[in-house]
This record gives C-alpha cells, structure tokens and sequence, in this order.
C-alpha cells in the first residue's frame, strides 16, 4: 500500500527532526519509537465483541448504538502498539465501552477479508465508525497517541454532518465555504486520503487577490504540498507580504516544506532517477527562495539515508549540518547520534561531539547528554563519559522520563 504524498511527508518531517528523541540509524534505518504516556495504572480496557457482522449490526439496532471497528492485521506493529497502550487506557476503554458496540477484526483474514472490500480499508490499522443500518460515518486511519484523539473521534463520529461521510457528501454537493473546508482537508487527512484534488477545486472558486486573506492563508499552512500550482508562485511572489501579515516564521517554514516534500516525493518513487532529482533541484534554486540550499541539503541526507549510502551520508552531513542547522538542539543531537551508530573514523565521531556539546549548550537535555556521553565513550574519554551520563540521569528524573538506558550506559561507563 502506498500512503498518500502527504502523509510520506509528515513521517519524514518526523524523521529529519525528532522532537525530543534520538533517531537511532544502525544500517542506515530508522526505527520510530512509539512511547505511551498513559500506560500507568490502567486496569480496564475497551471490550471487543467476538461475533459475526450481522450479529453485530443486529445488535446495534437493538441498542440504538454505533459500532466502533478496529480494522487490524497481524503483522502491523502500530496496530499491536495502540491495542497495547491506547485500548488499555482507563479513560478510552470507558467511554468506548459506554458508548458503542466495539468489534476488531483481522482484515487479511475470515469475515475480515469482505469488510475490508465493503469498507475500502486499504491501510492498517482503520479505525471506523458504522451505523446501525451499516453505513460508515466516520474513518481514522492510524494509531493517534493521546488520549484526547480517541474521545474526539468518538464525538465527531456521534455528532450529525460532522463524520468524514456526511463532510464528503456536503463537499459533493458543492460546499466551499472556507471554513468547511478546512473542517473536510482535515477528515481527509485524517482518513490518508490525499487531499489535493479538493483543495485545487477550492482554491479554483478564489481569485488571486484574495489568497493573501487570513482563510486562505491557514488552508494554504495546512494543506498545500504542490510547488507547481497557482497558489505557491503566488506565495512566492509575496512572501513578504505574507510574512507581514502571518510571521516570517510561518511563511518560511511553509515554503521550506513544499520544497523538501517536492524532493522527497521523487526520491521515494519507484521510476526515481539522479536526473530528474538534479533537475528538481536546478528548479528550486531558480526559484529564488533564501534556503534553497538548506533545503537541497535535507533532502540529500533524506535520500542518501533512504538508500543506504552511509559514506555519502556522512560526507553531506559532516560538511554541512553545521552551516545550515547551527542553532537547531534537535538536529544537531539527531545528527550526532546518527554518526555515533554509524561513524567509525575518529574525525566524524568527534565533529559528532562538537554538534552534541552545541545542542547541549542551547538547549540541555536528558538525549543530548546521553549522546555526547556516547561518543566521550567512544572515543576513549571516559571522564567526560561519567560525568555526561550523570547529567543525563540527572535531568531525566528532573523531568520524569525513564532514565533506566542512562543508568545502565553510566554502569557500563565506570566499569
């Protein structure tokens, strides 16, 4: 299954720039680390019913409920993940047991198989929401990590004209008001459906003058991805008076992101060429855009680390990380970290050092200690070592975090 362009982008947006996390990088892959913030003291969970469909939709006539469905398969990791975590929350388990007639099925398998060809479910896990005469009202596909996800999808679902069908119908039949329009690019969005085609039939009821306006400037933040359209030249073309009205901020950053999704989306095609890369990039630096070189030099580590070429890899980021994210704790603490899983040269472990100590002194943290800990080790200084993976402790218990992995490094440090 091939997850609509922007939602590849927001996975990659996540690995470039962990918040707050160590993006581990061993064979140059990434492995996201789910952590549950609500696994303390749960003692309930929500309670699926094992019954066939019909029996099921029986029963929600008898009762007058709807049907929550947890569409799954038995080898998809966040589908285990929020059955572990999010189903055995108090809170969730409560509301959802209350509230409708909860049912899970493996969609590869049994009656799964023909609910997922009814429902066109496509990716796991699909949460959806039925009727009691069957139909879908509303669709969430993936496996949100707050607890408040689940009890506002719950009362979207609950609420009439607000389930992604009914907004689907309303957008059918012609609603282009800003507002529900947003509203709608959200369910979308929330259902990975992609959300361009809709957004280009909005934009189309707007004339140019009227995309600087607070409305379509939100839409434009929140949902636009396509470099080539009407929209982004015109934003280009007046960016400072975006940036006057909305935040420099803002504006950069959203033009930042059109840019990187552009080179990402062609580097995770299957035709991908160096060609047709290399022309895409001629064209953002044509474009006069003020960070078109950071912007090529994220995406280069993107693909290098896609395809596995360390040595490339580690050249970009070596000679680069510093002139464009020199003030960014989070990146320069990712980078570090990636170069003390994969460097074995002395002089990348210790720029790696010197990104680690610089993320530290903007911005101390249980991570960047803990990184510039691992390499002091590394490369031999076990003093430094010592005392950074103390700190590290030191911070995680100030800020309540785990800190067992620290504990166990300064226990392997003072050996």
């Amino acid at each position: 299954m091939v997850l609509p362009s922007h939602i590849l982008y927001q996975i990659y947006r996540y690995l470039l720039k962990p918040s707050n996390m160590k993006s581990s990088f061993p064979g140059l892959t990434v492995f996201l680390v789910f952590i549950s913030l609500t696994g303390f003291n749960q003692n309930r969970s929500i309670t699926f019913i094992d019954k066939p469909w019909s029996e099921l939709l029986d029963q929600a006539k008898t009762q007058n409920k709807m049907i929550f469905l947890d569409g799954f398969a038995s080898w998809c990791g966040p589908c285990k993940w929020m059955a572990a975590n999010m189903f055995t929350n108090d809170t969730i388990a409560d509301y959802y047991n209350k509230t409708f007639i909860c049912a899970h099925y493996d969609m590869e398998k049994g009656e799964g198989v023909n609910l997922a060809q009814l429902y066109q479910i496509k990716a796991y896990p699909t949460l959806l929401f039925i009727s009691k005469d069957g139909a879908m009202v509303h669709k969430r596909v993936g496996a949100p990590q707050k607890v408040h996800d689940y009890l506002e999808m719950g009362k979207i679902a609950l609420t009439p004209g607000e389930g992604y069908a009914d907004c689907t119908k309303k957008f059918q039949e012609g609603n282009r008001d800003p507002e529900f329009i947003m509203k709608y690019l959200d369910r979308m969005q929330g259902a990975y459906m992609p959300v361009n085609e809709p957004l280009q039939q909005y934009f189309a009821t707007q004339k140019e003058s009227e995309l600087l306006n607070r409305a379509n400037w939100e839409m434009m933040y929140q949902f636009l991805t396509d470099m080539d359209s009407r929209e982004f030249a015109y934003l280009l073309k007046h960016q400072k008076e975006y940036e006057k009205l909305y935040s420099r901020d803002s504006v950069n950053s959203k033009i930042f992101n059109v840019y990187m999704q552009a080179l990402s989306s062609i580097s995770r095609n299957r035709s991908f060429t160096e060609e047709n890369y290399n022309l895409l990039k001629q064209k953002i630096r044509a474009s006069g855009y003020a960070e078109a070189e950071k912007v090529i030099f994220s995406a280069d580590l993107n693909l290098y680390q896609m395809k596995g070429n360390v040595d490339k890899f580690i050249e970009t980021a070596y000679s680069g990380t510093t002139i464009y994210y020199p003030n960014d704790y989070m990146m320069l603490n990712s980078m570090a970290w990636n170069f003390f899983q994969i460097a074995t040269e002395k002089k990348h472990l210790e720029k790696a050092s010197e990104w680690a100590k610089r993320s530290i002194s903007l911005k101390s943290t249980p991570e960047n200690n803990d990184t510039y800990a691992n390499l002091m080790f590394k490369l031999g200084n076990k003093t430094e070592a010592v005392k950074y993976e103390k700190s590290a402790i030191e911070l995680a218990n100030k800020e309540k975090v785990a800190a067992k992995a620290y504990e166990d490094n300064l226990k392997k440090f003072e050996q």
